[in-house]
């Protein structure tokens, strides 16, 4: 949903004087289908301006282009964080990327904080907020860059905060923490994870093949191993012969289970695999056999 659509749903709520929900429901199917035949009168906010700006920054040919109308979103409207988030993407100056997404991190949740959105009510919720909703995505942008930067104890504060902030987790920051444990040798913190998002895929599985290759535990090792294997199989066959991406698969997204997911694993975890030198060759000793795969 974008910021327009967003405001005008809000201002219809305020004013429809529905009874119940189902009335409210009811007149908001009214609503989108006169919304959707652009029957509904509305005039821009800045904060509409400055996302008409990033959508052209989205869609600019250039990447100094793109920069130009990042910024000048930003100074139409510095409620448009995501505006922000926008530069940090193309900056990249290391110091110049951190020191852009921290100040602009801080200001947001001095803005979010000034206008009530941390209040009790709204802790754990925050991506469920469409105001609230970029300084989350922020925070994920701060726990990429910290790990690429090796900054690994830092990341996991910033997840803990995230998790705080959005029990839901809609991002997957669960995963990097599962993957940050791992890489601490943390079982205590896989495990407190895990109870809480119990999942069998890659992302959940692999920190725990990985941590109990790090501790000798060839029992624990192998078992979850083979768990890997019913979820994605493709893993071991990416380190026994290697992958290609689906045909089909779309830039920058993943299907759990293909070749796509284990791709994404290597690029985004790879902190992690590095950590565990000989995990590759461990891998391939113990594959499953059809037998044990069972």
């Amino acid at each position: 949903m974008d910021n327009k659509l967003n405001n005008m749903i809000n201002e219809f709520i305020k004013t429809s004087g529905a009874k119940n929900i189902d009335e409210l429901n009811e007149q908001l199917q009214m609503f989108m289908q006169q919304y959707n035949d652009g029957e509904i009168q509305y005039e821009n906010t800045p904060l509409d301006d400055a996302y008409e700006l990033l959508e052209k920054a989205e869609n600019a040919k250039t990447k100094a282009q793109a920069l130009r109308y990042a910024k000048k979103a930003y100074q139409t409207c510095s409620d448009c964080f995501d505006a922000i988030i926008f530069q940090v993407t193309l900056e990249e100056n290391q110091q110049a990327r951190t020191k852009l997404l921290d100040e602009g991190l801080e200001n947001e949740k001095k803005r979010l904080e000034k206008a009530g959105y941390f209040h009790k009510e709204n802790i754990g919720r925050f991506y469920g907020l469409f105001e609230t909703r970029p300084y989350i995505r922020g925070l994920e942008v701060k726990i990429q860059i910290l790990v690429v930067e090796g900054k690994i104890k830092q990341a996991r504060q910033v997840c803990q905060e995230v998790l705080r902030l959005n029990t839901n987790d809609n991002l997957g920051v669960r995963y990097y923490l599962l993957a940050i444990a791992a890489y601490l040798e943390d079982e205590s913190a896989l495990l407190k994870v895990y109870k809480k998002y119990p999942e069998e895929n890659l992302e959940t599985l692999l920190p725990f093949l990985i941590f109990y290759y790090k501790q000798s535990n060839d029992k624990k090792a192998i078992e979850y191993l083979q768990r890997i294997n019913k979820a994605n199989p493709y893993l071991i066959t990416f380190f026994d012969q290697g992958l290609e991406e689906e045909e089909d698969a779309l830039d920058g997204s993943y299907s759990r289970g293909k070749p796509s997911e284990v791709l994404m694993y290597m690029e985004r975890y790879a902190f992690l695999l590095l950590s565990a030198p000989g995990i590759v060759d461990y891998i391939l000793e113990h594959k499953p056999t059809e037998k044990s795969a069972d």
